[in-house]
């Protein structure tokens, strides 16, 4: 169902292998980096996978009012299809394909295979946005 190299299959053990909570953030990548090491449990699943964004900005672009529309609905309850997620949003199927095809690329929305087709599925209980407000933002550019 998807064209697109970047989008990711879950594995065999589906959702069962990724944690509960993926939080989003605007942070170095190599800070990002040395929390998840630290916080690896006995078992090295991760408490949280965490995706990193360079600046606010980016995150912006990401999450559209839409976007997080259809992250919604396929937490929800998860469609059989991209065509199932269009007709329960009312929206045109072109557009919640690409805005599924970008939330693939950022590893929010991976898919599952069901046969010949492919349903999107969210692994993650609860999605966390995590952005620091700070006064000088002149030091850290991720801050902007």
């Amino acid at each position: 169902m998807t064209d697109n190299p970047n989008a990711q299959e879950l594995d065999a053990n589906g959702a069962a292998n990724y944690p509960e909570t993926l939080r989003l953030t605007v942070e170095s990548a190599g800070d990002v980096f040395d929390q998840a090491r630290d916080q690896l449990t006995t078992d090295g699943v991760a408490d949280e996978a965490v995706r990193s964004f360079e600046s606010i900005a980016d995150v912006r672009q990401l999450l559209t009012d839409r976007r997080v529309e259809v992250m919604r609905a396929i937490m929800t309850d998860t469609p059989a299809s991209i065509s199932d997620l269009a007709d329960r949003l009312d929206r045109n199927y072109a557009d919640v394909h690409s805005d599924v095809q970008v939330l693939a690329e950022h590893h929010i929305v991976y898919f599952e295979r069901d046969g010949r087709s492919k349903r999107p599925v969210i692994p993650y209980g609860r999605v966390r946005l995590d952005i620091e407000v700070v006064g000088n933002t002149d030091t850290d550019p991720a801050l902007v």
